[in-house]
């Protein structure tokens, strides 16, 4: 079977799935099941129907179960904003479609995607202004603690999701540019060899800017994505593990630091280690989110029938927990298990790139969805300190 008609495969199994989550909430709000209550999983499909077809006439050798993955997981994501937040799936659609005619234009237009590494400094510009930007006064907006949004009138986003775009494409341009210098380790530091400092400048930089993300706009999850991308991107390029091990203690230094240092770093850090010592103030959303999860046990209690929408934001931080609840341990187990086969493939396609630039960015796309998705669940569920990140393709936003 060739690599086109094994996506077109997946798509027609990944459908019935997002489908029968939408007549569940139908069945549930006490419709009737017919082309106009199912319009929306219908439409969704077509307009993945159309990448497919997009994606056979230009890029004919592309992974076969990226479109499809993604499909899958937007699909259940609208299905659970649907039944959470109605009026926000109706942005979330429009977006969904937006983003599946910016991924055709990429693919059509961007023929030779190694000319971006002639532009790596400016992509850095851009980045790092896209991810400061909330900080400008007038123009950065708080919304829930954090100073993440710009706001143009009625409209709001977080330039820093986009920002992580232009770093990724800056880091991979760089990256490759360099791969010989990384690899060679020059200077001494007592027992330890290191590359010339020139080139641990960038790392050094990366770690300055996550810190400065946290102090600013009380933002750890950005800080941690984008750290951990630079160190991740940096390991496949040198092979050096000494990288992964410097950027660690970096990470660690950086996090004591910013515990010691500021509150809004110790609030969170004390929740997440015991959220019921206040469960009706700063504990309040982490300890609903635990009862939905656990009320959900291994089948979960039905599409629609949880209390999970007395979560607080429930649509996009924590709709991890709406699915556990409401399709149990299996559906959550299925959701996470779609993410890791997004990293494997997105990882065979970094393998399977024929310049070291493109490969960087598959690595560097692929360790950002991935990571955010680890923290944000890890949150949700108590591994680590919550964090305001969102679940790609399935948050509302």
């Amino acid at each position: 079977m060739s690599r086109r008609n094994l996506e077109l495969l997946l798509l027609l199994i990944a459908a019935p799935i997002v489908i029968l989550l939408y007549a569940m909430i139908v069945i549930n709000q006490g419709k009737q099941l017919d082309v106009s209550t199912l319009g929306v999983p219908l439409g969704i499909f077509a307009a993945f129907a159309v990448a497919h077809l997009a994606v056979r006439k230009w890029t004919p050798n592309a992974d076969p179960a990226i479109l499809p993955i993604a499909f899958a997981l937007s699909g259940i994501g609208i299905a659970f904003i649907t039944r959470l937040a109605p009026d926000t799936a109706v942005k979330q659609v429009i977006w969904l479609f937006i983003g599946i005619v910016c991924m055709i234009a990429v693919i059509v237009f961007l023929k030779n995607i190694d000319r971006i590494a002639n532009y790596k400094y400016t992509l850095m510009l851009i980045g790092f202004l896209l991810l400061l930007s909330p900080m400008i006064p007038g123009l950065g907006k708080e919304i829930n603690g954090s100073r993440i949004w710009i706001g143009l009138g009625s409209f709001t986003f977080q330039p820093g999701e986009i920002a992580k775009l232009f770093i990724v494409l800056f880091l991979a341009g760089y990256l490759a540019a360099n791969r010989e210098m990384l690899s060679v380790f020059t200077w001494r530091v007592g027992p330890f060899h290191l590359p010339d400092f020139r080139t641990l400048l960038p790392m050094l930089l990366m770690w300055g800017l996550s810190l400065i993300i946290v102090v600013f706009e009380k933002d750890l999850g950005s800080a941690l994505v984008v750290f951990f991308v630079f160190i991740a991107m940096l390991y496949a390029a040198s092979g050096k593990k000494s990288f992964v091990i410097v950027g660690l203690a970096l990470a660690a230094v950086g996090a004591v630091a910013m515990w010691s240092i500021f509150s809004h770093v110790q609030i969170r850090v004390s929740t997440w280690l015991d959220p019921f010592s206040d469960a009706n103030g700063i504990g309040y959303q982490l300890c609903q989110a635990i009862y939905s999860m656990a009320d959900g046990g291994l089948f979960g209690v039905g599409i629609g029938n949880g209390l999970c929408d007395q979560i607080p934001v429930v649509e996009s931080d924590y709709i991890f927990a709406a699915i556990a609840e409401e399709s149990g341990l299996l559906g959550a187990a299925g959701l996470l298990l779609l993410y890791l086969c997004f990293a494997i493939r997105g990882i065979v396609t970094a393998a399977r790139a024929k310049s070291d630039v493109s490969s960087f960015i598959a690595t560097g796309l692929t360790t950002s969805l991935v990571l955010q998705a680890f923290i944000i669940v890890g949150g949700v569920t108590r591994l680590i300190p919550l964090t305001g990140l969102t679940l790609p393709f399935v948050s509302a936003g």
